[in-house]
């Protein structure tokens, strides 16, 4: 049975607006394989940029045997450029070549099944649309090289739309990630009268430390994090083990310290001049407090004081958001924001964004910080606690016995700007949607059965816990339920006792996706069960061991990698031998 809402309007993250290039004609331009030229995030020019890195290869080769590193940084740097190029934004803020969003000027009930299997996948509100009905979703999309204070005046048009489509007063908003920047610059141009709630799903509402870090070049650059660990980190990542990574890291030591560090800069003054310094929106990923100070730096020249006065407004928009959202609390809107915890920069997800100095200094769900998720929170970094004696800076009037300290002593919510509705995930990565615990609570806020973290705590406590059923959810209930189905059907034959073995498999399943409290350890026994059964039955091959002699070529790579590290340092062989002939 339908319950009626107001519509939902999903703002999506950073990987969820999917662009495409178009030529001067307005027509759709293909790559040599025939597929569109474009994508949800970046799409670089492949073609340019093999060939520019080809250049860069074969220039790092030469100066392994002559160690001259003159020209890494321009064929380092051409690469970049080369396959940023198509998203390139002039000095006045707009992009240089013909980009088209996709819109969905229509409901989820709408779409095309591949659309709408994208857009689940994405912003997996199943359980949701269940229950509303998906003629009450809509996906909104913005330009990633756009501006923001322009994608919210399209949002206000997309709103005035869902309002007549759908014969309504008012809309819910739900950003997600980079949608918080769409929705800081919505209060501010267009106030709250047309929404009745806001659920933010680790929102970014006051950038994060990592953008304003790229610009401002704080990376880490110890011997120690370049040389060893960056990489194997990132492939450990992907591939499991970091073998690769430790045996680039020691081949890296032909090269020059001075060839390496040149490589480096190159690429990242290519990302920051293509699409970084010039683009709007990445300006409104700078937290507000650091604002000014790069701002200065990269646009306080004349020709970019058009692109200035957009990143201005915005900024002002930012510093008016804690005010804008009081304000829309006071006049009736039910606001709530969840958000990932305890985690540095990079970790459990993304490892490559290890690499700012600032990794360790926040208390982040490893992308975003927490005080940009919940607009204050205040919350320790790097696995440390609250100071001793620390006392929460803030009391609620109504609650007065009420502590916002998290269980774990690491996180004051007394500090947000709406403590009563600032909903942590303790030890939560960035992909909250991996965690059907945040989608049940997104699900209960939406549908108004609670209202804020003293509704009914038992079930819904302001700090919860993280638990990944990604998994479960996407591929082993699916396995066992396609099971049952054949059962049903004549298709698969077994005895009682087996069929209630199955039934009893998701059951357990369907129980740990309905949890409004996070059991990682219970939801990974049932995947393990599943995984058991499956392979019983010969419709999964058993998860190969890599063996003795993967983990031995690991620990190697590793120990040669570090051995390396330790004698040469940042640099390499020659450097060393020239030092001590010096």
């Amino acid at each position: 049975m339908e319950k009626k809402v107001n519509p939902v309007i999903i703002l999506p993250g950073i990987n969820h607006s999917p662009t495409f290039l178009y030529d001067e004609n307005d027509r759709q331009m293909f790559d040599s394989n025939g597929n569109p030229i474009g994508g949800s995030m970046f799409f670089p020019d492949t073609r340019a940029a093999k060939e520019k890195f080809t250049a860069l290869l074969k220039k790092l080769a030469t100066v392994a045997f002559i160690q001259n590193a003159d020209f890494v940084y321009e064929r380092a740097y051409d690469v970049g450029c080369a396959a940023f190029a198509p998203q390139r934004c002039n000095m006045s803020g707009d992009h240089v070549n013909n980009l088209k969003t996709k819109r969905w000027n229509y409901p989820v009930s709408e779409m095309l099944q591949e659309d709408k299997d994208w857009v689940y996948l994405m912003v997996p509100m199943q359980k949701v649309t269940a229950i509303t009905g998906e003629d009450n979703f809509y996906f909104f999309t913005f330009n990633l090289v756009g501006d923001p204070m322009k994608s919210a005046a399209e949002l206000d048009e997309f709103i005035e739309m869902v309002k007549e489509q759908r014969g309504c007063e008012k809309v819910s908003l739900l950003p997600v990630s980079l949608g918080g920047t769409i929705l800081t610059a919505y209060l501010d141009q267009f106030g709250h009268d047309k929404i009745d709630k806001i659920i933010n799903i680790v929102a970014c509402l006051d950038g994060t430390p990592i953008v304003a870090d790229i610009y401002a070049h704080n990376f880490n650059v110890s011997a120690e994090y370049l040389h060893h660990d960056f990489l194997a980190e990132i492939i450990k990542e992907e591939k499991g083990r970091g073998t690769i990574g430790y045996i680039i890291n020691t081949l890296l030591h032909l090269l020059p310290e001075e060839a390496f560090n040149l490589a480096l800069k190159g690429l990242v003054n290519s990302v920051l001049d293509t699409i970084m310094i010039n683009c709007p929106q990445f300006w409104a990923m700078v937290p507000s407090y650091r604002y000014d100070e790069l701002a200065v730096k990269y646009l306080g020249d004349a020709a970019h004081s058009a692109l200035k006065a957009r990143t201005d407004r915005f900024q002002q928009a930012r510093l008016n958001l804690r005010e804008n959202l009081l304000k829309a609390a006071a006049d009736g809107v039910i606001i709530n924001s969840i958000s990932g915890s305890n985690l540095n920069f990079g970790e459990k997800m993304y490892s490559f964004l290890g690499c700012v100095n600032s990794a360790k200094k926040y208390n982040t769900d490893g992308v975003i910080n927490l005080g940009s998720t919940t607009l204050g929170a205040t919350g320790a970094a790097d696995g440390s606690a609250l100071p001793e004696g620390y006392r929460q800076v803030n009391e609620s009037p109504d609650y007065p016995d009420y502590s916002y300290i998290s269980p774990d002593g690491r996180i004051d919510a007394s500090t947000a700007v709406l403590p009563d509705n600032t909903w942590i995930f303790l030890d939560q990565y960035h992909e909250v949607g991996r965690n059907d615990s945040v989608l049940n609570l997104a699900k209960a806020l939406i549908l108004g059965d609670i209202e804020n973290v003293h509704s009914d705590p038992d079930k819904y406590p302001q700090f919860n816990r993280f638990c990944n059923t990604y998994e479960l959810r996407r591929r082993k209930l699916p396995a066992i339920n396609k099971i049952m189905e054949e059962i049903e059907a004549g298709k698969f034959q077994c005895s009682e006792t087996r069929k209630a073995e199955f039934q009893s498999i998701i059951d357990e399943a369907e129980a740990v996706l309905n949890l409004t409290i996070g059991d990682d350890e219970r939801a990974q026994a049932v995947c393990e069960r599943i995984d058991k059964t499956l392979i019983g039955l010969g419709r999964l091959a058993p998860k190969e061991s890599d063996g003795r002699r993967e983990e031995f070529f690991e620990k190697f790579s590793e120990m040669v990698s570090k051995s390396t590290l330790r004698y040469l340092g940042g640099g390499n062989i020659i450097d060393k031998i020239k030092k001590k002939l010096g």
